[in-house]
């Protein structure tokens, strides 16, 4: 159950950071710089959102596979124990191997050095002998390396030669967009939309696990994600949701909705996270619908209509109600909604794909085959900038139902500026003292040596989810800044079987007659008690 209460925060404990808040505003400039200032914006003030990252959120639907730490060795030793045809997968660069690094000493400590899952590290010129050996050096697992297929990391080189490719990039560049006017991104994004599963080497696995250059973790993994997605009947897994920046994807969704459109296809509910519904009113008046875009139109849209009509019939253009809305609707304008298409509107939200745990077949179906190539004959991909990130997130969309998506937010993550670090449990259920939670550490390969001095985990609470995690405290947690997109992940963990059998497709809240009806009788009962 929730113990969310989204109308009230935790009053006394704003007041407390508040009191602080000169003290760590300086502080958070001397140690980070004006990076960190936004996050600790949101923090502080928070606009009277409750922290997600305080609450259970599980749900009946979802919930992490364990709370706290697995005994690794028992887990593994374990006849029922089986390991699952799986890699990770990175796609980087020579010159980048100092970050990978980064990523492979801190996966191997938090994860891979009990479970020994191979990898697969792709680029799109060879990897040198000197690269190869320093992150070989960095695990026992097996490695590959493998270089991309130029034409499947290359624009089409009658678009690459164009007119319209450079200009596009260029024009990106100076209106600001994060990495518009970078052709590298664009074709780093291109590739992950839709080409990376279809790489000879990703090929031979069943399930994948992203990882960039330059990540952290934060917790320990005591169990093995993918077994328990498939005893689950998981089939996507993501650690941090959040809103996508609207100059990138300006007429992404044109697109998506024209190719579900063309291609009559049903849709998954996890469509519902990535969509705002603006079909309100069941009605053949294309106008009265026009003007109901949320719920709260329906009752004013609808006595406006009768009011008018009632006049009209009557013949008395003296009936005050009447008159006033007849003269309020000659004077107001349609609602425009630029980006609605089919009563739908994408709301930026998307899972953030630089991590990703997922079955291969999610993208590799005829449907997500079909929909990457509509999108690649478009241009998007370089006459704007579509992320990966939203096109996956699009795609899963159509195809998969809230159920097949699970949400590991007990793995601890960071990438860039963003971060998401669970609270570790305390083991305590209900005010009962039911496991050890946090178990010793142990390590299965001395590369992976851990200081007791140095190492400290935070402290468990009741709601906590995590093993051994150790997050940088003074950083917001993206639970707490995204919150409009976890809102409504959670409210889809909530919603009821019937509601979400209707899949991706929004069912009007009213009936324009039904509503009409009830409307007119009050409006007439109003009318004779007026005196004449």
């Amino acid at each position: 159950m929730f113990k969310l209460n989204v109308r009230v925060r935790r009053v006394w404990d704003r007041l407390f950071r508040c009191n602080a808040l000169a003290i760590c505003i300086i502080v958070a400039m001397v140690v980070t710089g004006a990076v960190v200032i936004p996050q600790f914006v949101a923090e502080t003030h928070g606009y009277g959102w409750p922290k997600f990252s305080d609450e259970d959120i599980t749900t009946d639907r979802d919930g992490p596979f364990f709370r706290g730490c697995v005994d690794t060795e028992r887990y593994l030793k374990d006849e029922q124990y089986t390991k699952m045809n799986a890699t990770f997968v990175m796609l980087t660069r020579n010159e980048e191997s100092e970050d990978v690094a980064k990523t492979i000493r801190s996966i191997e400590s938090h994860f891979n050095q009990w479970f020994q899952y191979p990898y697969v590290f792709l680029n799109d010129v060879p990897f040198t002998q000197e690269f190869k050996d320093k992150i070989q050096r960095l695990s026992r697992a097996p490695m590959q390396f493998g270089t991309v297929d130029k034409l499947d990391w290359e624009f089409p080189e009658q678009v690459r030669n164009s007119f319209a490719f450079q200009n596009a990039l260029r024009d990106q560049a100076d209106r600001g967009i994060l990495y518009g006017g970078e052709e590298s991104y664009h074709k780093m994004c291109r590739f992950y939309s839709g080409l990376f599963y279809k790489h000879p080497l990703v090929q031979q696995f069943e399930w994948y696990w992203r990882l960039e250059p330059d990540v952290e973790f934060f917790c320990d993994l005591t169990y093995d994600p993918f077994l328990e997605m498939a005893r689950s009947d998981k089939r996507y897994g993501f650690t941090i949701v959040l809103p996508e920046l609207y100059w990138t994807v300006p007429n992404l969704f044109r697109y998506t909705r024209s190719f579900i459109r063309e291609n009559k296809l049903k849709l998954g509910s996890l469509w519902r996270l990535f969509t705002n519904n603006y079909r309100i009113l069941e009605t053949d008046d294309e106008v009265l619908a026009s003007r109901v875009n949320y719920g709260s139109d329906v009752d004013h849209k609808l006595s406006e209509k009768v009011a008018i009509e009632h006049m009209l019939a009557s013949g008395n253009s003296e009936e005050e109600m009447g008159l006033r809305y007849l003269v309020g609707r000659s004077q107001a304008k349609i609602p425009l909604f630029e980006d609605k298409f089919d009563d739908e509107e994408y709301n930026l939200c998307h899972f953030w794909s630089n991590f990703e745990i997922a079955r291969l077949d999610v993208f590799d179906n005829e449907i997500y085959d079909s929909y990457f190539r509509y999108l690649e004959q478009k241009g998007g991909f370089w006459r704007e900038r579509w992320g990966d990130a939203p096109v996956h997130s699009l795609g899963l969309g159509m195809t998969l139902n809230v159920e097949d998506v699970h949400y590991f937010r007990d793995i601890g993550y960071r990438h860039s500026v963003i971060q998401h670090c669970p609270k570790n449990w305390n083991g305590v259920e209900s005010g009962t003292k039911v496991a050890q939670a946090q178990l010793p550490y142990f390590e299965a390969d001395p590369r992976a040596k851990r200081n007791p001095l140095w190492h400290r985990y935070n402290k468990g609470v009741d709601n906590g989810c995590g093993c051994r995690c150790r997050c940088d405290t003074w950083k917001t947690d993206i639970e707490d800044t995204a919150y409009y997109c976890m809102e409504r992940w959670t409210d889809l963990q909530l919603a009821s079987d019937a509601d979400l059998a209707r899949g991706g497709h929004y069912a009007a809240i009213a009936s324009a007659n039904d509503v009409e009806s009830r409307v007119r009788d009050d409006y007439l009962a109003q009318l004779l008690q007026e005196p004449s």
